[in-house]
């Protein structure tokens, strides 16, 4: 018992240790810089790519994988495990849908004023516009909502939790995110530079969700009562 205990504070101690989620945090900064070098051969590859198939399977993917259907899943989980009265799982799933909601918040924010112009946007003159082209408003125009993807913010702080949580799952939840992204990539309506910043801000949103939010949802009294 005290064997399992002491395994388990020092995995803990690991996730937390300054020294590597500082190098984490500095190596994902990088390959977000470097994704914007790749976004052309990225483009490319999926045009020489472009099977019918594979794209109705990225549709599939993209039309399940936004922020409302993840919010679906989140709540039947959570009835479920409600109804089952786990409360590990109750905090588990109520930290996920919580993080999604930031990440997709602060994604959705940043790409609705960035005016970057979607992959398969041919009326754009330029790639980044900001709020305004050729006195054109752009705030509503969602071939101007490129960066960062939005779907893949939402996808990586959902899933992300469980992997910092350090359940056995969670790396396997993470490839659905990981799918979701691809998707956006494939269908050419995001750019290899929008889906990684977007995995960077859902990943960063998880872990602190995780790290400040799940401690307030184990002191929460509607939770220790079930």
């Amino acid at each position: 018992m005290g064997n399992h205990q002491s395994n388990q504070s020092r995995r803990k101690s690991n996730v937390d240790s300054p020294a590597l989620v500082i190098g984490l945090l500095v190596a994902g900064i990088i390959l977000c810089v470097l994704s914007f070098f790749w976004d052309q051969a990225v483009i490319q590859w999926v045009k020489t790519h472009d099977l019918k198939t594979v794209k109705n399977f990225a549709g599939l993917l993209s039309s399940w994988g936004d922020w409302p259907e993840l919010m679906l899943f989140g709540c039947i989980g959570l009835a479920s495990a409600w109804w089952a009265r786990n409360r590990v799982l109750c905090k588990l799933l109520l930290c996920m849908m919580m993080a999604s909601t930031i990440a997709g918040a602060v994604v959705n924010s940043v790409r609705l004023v960035s005016g970057r112009a979607r992959p398969n946007n041919t009326e754009a003159n330029q790639e980044w516009n900001g709020l305004w082209r050729d006195h054109e408003f752009l705030l509503f125009k969602n071939k101007y909502h490129s960066f960062p993807s939005g779907h893949t913010g939402a996808a990586f702080a959902f899933f992300g939790v469980p992997v910092f949580a350090r359940r056995w799952y969670g790396w396997w939840l993470l490839l659905i995110a990981v799918a979701i992204g691809w998707s956006r990539i494939y269908l050419n309506v995001h750019h290899f530079s929008d889906v990684t910043v977007g995995a960077f801000v859902g990943l960063i949103t998880a872990y602190l969700l995780w790290k400040w939010g799940m401690p307030s949802l184990h002191r929460s009294q509607i939770l220790r009562d079930l």
